[in-house]
């Protein structure tokens, strides 16, 4: 079985910082989401209309605690320099290919003995 590849374009460290607060984000959003929903955090996970809209709501919330998050990893850059556009492309990256981690997870699901 092969894997999905994934190759990040980043044009500056800002974006390269914010694209990795947007991962983090975006990793907490699943594991809410997957609290709440149980088990149709799997199929809610493949809507790409949902999905499309909560990537970009990540992006847009992003901007209020970076900083926060600069100082946490103590990195050093501005926010006007990070290339949102280019940091949506990349978070929708990430997301295929967790989307394709879930698919496989929900198939093991449905075969696995203890569902029985």
């Amino acid at each position: 079985m092969m894997l999905p590849t994934m190759q990040m374009n980043v044009s500056n460290d800002a974006t390269k910082f914010f694209i990795l607060k947007s991962a983090e984000d975006y990793y907490l959003y699943l594991q809410r989401m997957q609290e709440y929903m149980g088990k149709r955090f799997y199929h809610n996970i493949e809507g790409d209309d949902y999905m499309e809209g909560v990537l970009k709501s990540i992006i847009e919330n992003g901007n209020k605690d970076y900083n926060k998050f600069l100082k946490k990893y103590k990195y050093k850059t501005l926010i006007n320099h990070i290339y949102f556009d280019e940091a949506l492309v990349n978070l929708r990256q990430i997301h295929q290919a967790m989307s394709y981690l879930a698919c496989l997870i929900s198939i093991f699901y449905l075969f696995s003995p203890e569902r029985g």
